[in-house]
């Protein structure tokens, strides 16, 4: 206890060591490092000219001891540095990036932290430039002292070339679990496509991701349609008094047939937090009026994208891996996904069924999948039309005799003659030209 103006003040202040432990125990490493790719996301998208990122690339590179990431995106101006980029926390009084994807203020940081003991950020604009480098082991060192410090700071630059503007961040002395990590070939795969998958949106619109010099590919949102098929796509605005409102599109349709790619799909401001969900916290099973995901439904595609110039009324959570069930919003949101779904699952177990008599041999074929064969895949951007899932409409079939399978084992020498004397190559064909031989000898009159 410390003794103030005849008072006693317990000591309450956090340990920097704490601090780190508790700001990085729970985002996992590749967590971290998308954290870090969001970050110069959200650069591009200050500067991008309406939807287009095309003149825009972040690259990442990697090897055991050693991790960057460098950009063309806009670099961090002084001011940001200063009063926000390098603190814990958002303070209030800092504008945020309208449409950002950066929300509460920890992600570069607790990155930094996660990732190694020593990180440089260099950074510059058209009218600034700065660099910072720490050592994690010397700021520790000083547990009264929780600022960082520019190496060198210019707030006067003029007539910049634009291939100088943009950030590079390096982070040396890596921990030992990060740098095995980085070092294993799954691992490195796993984290290409966790980029391409968060980011899908903003690299169709032309932004350029690499990781080691290998460009990442990109990835399309996109749903079958024809003039007998149709997707459902609902756009509503939900606003409340003195708050920008929060704009959500939902495209719900179908795609190819995909157990693991199922589901829905939700983004917050181009950034994708749930992939291919099939869980209650969408909409399947559980408490929802809705059936659990089943194979039936690996056709069903569902797509929500949540936008708004005010990340924090967006309903993510803060390693933007999730949804925040308790949001008013989302839950507001979900009913609407229920209600745009319910279309698409009834025509897929149609679907189903008509597949399993066209296996029984009740009918000839299925008209339904003769019309998910002819449709076409269209990207979500060009889906224009609102309203209701349409699915195709047939006259049913007519349905035939029922067949059924016969199988039987036979010693080999004996099936190999009777292919031989039938002229046929097949077990198959041995089973119905001697099966037609018995009815025609046996059973007709």
């Amino acid at each position: 206890m410390v003794e103030s103006n005849g008072t006693y003040i317990i000591q309450a202040s956090p340990t920097k060591e704490l601090f780190i432990y508790m700001l990085t125990r729970d985002i996992p490493l590749i967590r971290a490092i998308l954290d870090l790719v969001d970050n110069s996301v959200d650069g591009a998208t200050r500067l991008k000219d309406g939807s287009d990122y095309s003149r825009f690339w972040i690259r990442i590179e990697c090897a055991e001891h050693h991790f960057s990431i460098s950009d063309n995106c806009g670099g961090i101006p002084i001011s940001i540095a200063r009063d926000y980029a390098f603190r814990f926390g958002r303070p209030k009084d800092v504008e945020a990036t309208p449409g950002s994807i950066g929300k509460f203020g920890v992600g570069m940081k607790r990155s930094f932290f996660k990732l190694g003991n020593k990180f440089s950020v260099k950074s510059t604009t058209s009218s600034s430039s700065f660099i910072v480098e720490h050592d994690v082991e010397k700021w520790l060192e000083n547990p009264e002292d929780w600022h960082f410090k520019f190496k060198e700071k210019n707030e006067e630059l003029f007539d910049v070339p634009e291939n100088r503007i943009g950030t590079k961040i390096i982070v040396e002395r890596l921990h030992e679990s990060v740098s095995r990590s980085l070092s294993l070939e799954n691992f490195r795969k796993e984290l290409c496509d966790e980029i391409e998958t968060a980011h899908a949106v903003v690299m169709a619109k032309g932004l350029s991701i690499s990781f080691n010099g290998r460009p990442l590919g990109r990835r399309t949102i996109s749903l079958l349609q024809s003039d007998q098929l149709k997707p459902a796509f609902i756009e509503k605005k939900y606003e409340d008094i003195d708050s920008v409102p929060v704009n959500v599109k939902i495209y719900a349709g179908i795609s190819e047939r995909d157990f693991e790619k199922g589901g829905w799909y939700i983004f917050c401001n181009g950034r994708m937090v749930l992939d291919a969900d099939q869980t209650e916290v969408t909409t399947w099973g559980g408490s929802n009026p809705t059936p659990k995901y089943h194979p039936d439904f690996a056709f069903f595609r569902g797509y929500v994208f949540f936008d708004s110039e005010d990340a924090e009324l967006l309903p993510w959570t803060t390693t933007k891996t999730g949804i925040d069930i308790d949001s008013g919003l989302y839950k507001s949101v979900k009913l609407e996904m229920i209600t745009i779904m319910r279309p698409v699952l009834d025509f897929l177990r149609k679907l189903a069924k008509e597949r399993a008599d066209v296996e029984n041999g009740d009918v000839e074929k299925s008209l339904l999948e003769e019309s998910i064969n002819n449709a076409s895949s269209t990207n979500y951007l060009n889906l224009k039309d609102k309203g209701a899932f349409i699915p195709p409409k047939f006259d049913p079939l007519p349905r035939g005799p029922k067949s059924g399978r016969i199988q039987y084992n036979k010693p080999i020498d004996a099936i190999k003659k009777a292919k031989r004397i039938l002229g046929v190559t097949t077990y198959t064909a041995v089973g119905e030209k001697t099966f037609d031989y018995f009815m025609r000898m046996e059973c007709e009159e």
